[in-house]
């Protein structure tokens, strides 16, 4: 059914294992994270055996400890008599009114035009919310976030459950990525304020990622120091782990990236490289020219040109002078940190989008070959964190980069997304 690919994706980390093969979860797995604007929650995953006889007692239990329950059918498979039993569990519990009904995989069946119609069916089954979505392409995985939320809001027995403090919290997750000896665990100490991971002057000091909470203005953060990376060819054993281990936490724990450049070397093909990966994840991201005060003002000056210079293919990231040791630049970091957060979380209003689409396709449109017009019919927001549109048009075909990348302007002219 995709029960694991979709906790994973709502914590935010490959914590269940998640293959092809029925029942590879075979335990209840238990995750608490954080969820701006609800606080702490602990989300359960419950296996998927292959005999439903020996499911049914850990299901029974999920539903009887849970206050909110994620009903997770399989689009391919249907309402069938396991999912009648599931549901008439959850009726004689009396928590009809806190389920959410999630169906999963629409892709396989649909196309995404077709999505609401697809959905449209299960509302039949009774239940007043119902979200179509695709775990494995990260499809309206915010629109679960947001239920979950909504749920809570109007339920007087689960708001008692969150406290007002919980509710005003909303972590800050980011990490400090870059080549060897960049200065990213100075930064990590001076941000603290104790020596939490090693520095020495030579690269390769950091060998797995380091995670700590920090308080900075009244604000919570989380901070992932990563192991510097190297060219692949120069990687080996526990390097190359590191590596690996690095990319997965970017991918799913989803931070704001803080990347570091030393201004002393230049920004190098290496760190282009990196820049890239990190674009490529979709991650928000704040560049860093550390080691600034070993130049004098002209240098500075030059550093700053190429670097804007060489980020053309992303102009909107942010670039911040730093010195690590002394903690010069760090005020201008956090402030960036918050906004790039909070652009990567913003949720845009599908009517109020709709309408700035329609308007610039009459002041500016988008050049087209002759007779190879591509029409915008309709435009909406999926996902946030990496903010996701799907927009759909007459003629995909005729949707070249030039449309593509149109739209991405038009959107960030209108609402920014640094």
């Amino acid at each position: 059914m995709g029960k694991s690919t979709l906790f994973n994706r709502l914590i935010g980390q490959f914590r269940a294992i998640v293959t092809d093969i029925p029942g590879t979860t075979t335990d209840i797995l238990r995750h608490e994270t954080h969820l701006a604007g609800i606080g702490q929650v602990q989300f359960l995953d419950s296996p998927g055996l292959m005999d439903f006889h020996d499911e049914r007692p850990f299901i029974q239990y999920i539903v009887d400890h849970s206050d909110v329950i994620l009903f997770v059918i399989d689009d391919s498979i249907g309402f069938g008599p396991k999912e009648q039993e599931i549901f008439s569990h959850i009726m004689r519990t009396g928590k009809k009114e806190n389920v959410i009904l999630i169906v999963n995989k629409l892709d396989i069946n649909w196309k995404e035009k077709e999505y609401a119609t697809a959905v449209a069916d299960y509302y039949a089954q009774g239940f007043d919310v119902v979200i179509g979505v695709s775990a494995l392409k990260e499809l309206a995985i915010g629109d679960i976030k947001d239920a979950l939320q909504h749920k809570i809001d109007h339920s007087p027995t689960l708001q008692k459950k969150v406290t007002p403090e919980e509710k005003k919290e909303s972590r800050i997750s980011f990490a400090i990525v870059g080549k060897p000896n960049a200065g990213k665990s100075t930064l990590l100490n001076t941000f603290v304020g104790e020596y939490i991971s090693k520095v020495e002057d030579k690269s390769g000091t950091t060998r797995d990622y380091i995670t700590t909470d920090f308080i900075y203005e009244e604000q919570q953060y989380t901070i992932f120091d990563t192991a510097g990376i190297k060219r692949p060819g120069h990687m080996r054993g526990i390097e190359k782990i590191a590596y690996t281990k690095t990319k997965e936490m970017l991918k799913y724990t989803r931070p704001t990236v803080l990347f570091m450049i030393d201004a002393t070397e230049g920004i190098t093909h290496r760190d282009m490289t990196l820049i890239k990966e990190v674009y490529n994840l979709a991650l928000p991201t704040v560049v860093c020219l550390n080691k600034m005060d070993l130049l004098d003002k002209k240098q500075k000056d030059h550093m700053m040109k190429q670097t804007q210079a060489k980020l053309d293919f992303a102009t909107y990231i942010p670039i911040v002078p730093l010195v690590a040791t002394s903690g010069d630049g760090i005020p201008n970091i956090m402030k960036m940190v918050k906004a790039v957060t909070a652009e990567a979380r913003r949720r845009i209003d599908t009517g109020e989008l709709n309408r700035a689409i329609a308007k610039d396709m009459i002041t500016r449109p988008p050049r087209f070959p002759k007779n190879k017009i591509c029409k915008i019919l309709y435009v909406t927001q999926v996902d946030i964190n990496a903010p996701t549109f799907v927009v759909f048009v007459n003629y995909v075909a005729r949707a070249n980069f030039a449309f593509k990348r149109w739209i991405d302007n038009t959107i960030r002219n209108y609402y920014g997304f640094v």
